[in-house]
């Protein structure tokens, strides 16, 4: 079983992010629930994308899921959600060591549109983690493309459509243009990708 920097097992982290969702939404339910609109949602994505490490000609690919809660960011404002999520990201870059980004981010959604058919919205975000990088990314003299400290953050933004497939269930797909990098480390050159996400929530 792989481990990271202080041997912590990976399948650990996601274990606990797992159960740090539940607890969150267990919550929440438990504080919505006189209300059916105002429950916290349940859901989860699968995504892929391909970007390029900054200022570079290094291309890659990225794979990943997300797990989510969602929840009204206040009663009486219909139209805006604040997200909670497990990042699980995998990055095939070319001719590099392929590196993961383990994390927990926040996100801050925009529905303008609301059908009876579904939604759509916009969407910005960050999260903060753990990645596997290290020193494995460096290739003097060029500026690493992610710090060696095993600590990163992700900055993101995109849109999307939900589609309500029944009365608490809908599809979800999006865009999303995600950015990651180490926060103290100036010097890294960071890496871009474009991704598309499919998704669930109930």
């Amino acid at each position: 079983m792989k481990k990271n920097c202080v041997g912590v097992p990976y399948k650990t982290y996601l274990l606990s992010t797992l159960l740090l969702f539940m607890i969150i939404g267990s919550i929440v339910s438990y504080s919505y629930g006189e209300e059916e609109e105002k429950k916290a949602k349940w859901g989860f994505s699968i995504f892929g994308g391909t970007g390029d490490a900054v200022l570079s000609k290094i291309s890659m690919k990225v794979y990943g899921f997300i797990p989510r809660v969602t929840l009204p960011l206040r009663k009486d404002w219909k139209m805006w959600d604040v997200e909670f999520e497990g990042n699980f990201f995998y990055y095939d870059i070319h001719k590099m060591p392929n590196v993961y980004f383990l994390g927990l981010g926040t996100n801050l959604v925009f529905k303008p549109i609301q059908e009876r058919w579904g939604s759509l919205f916009l969407l910005t975000g960050g999260a903060l983690g753990y990645d596997s990088a290290g020193k494995k990314l460096y290739r003097p003299p060029n500026p690493p493309l992610l710090g060696d400290q095993h600590f990163s953050g992700a900055g993101y933004g995109g849109a999307g459509i939900l589609f309500n497939i029944s009365r608490k269930t809908a599809l979800r797909v999006e865009y999303r243009f995600c950015h990651i990098s180490e926060p103290f480390d100036t010097s890294d050159r960071g890496l871009n990708t474009h991704n598309v996400l499919f998704g669930i929530t109930f």
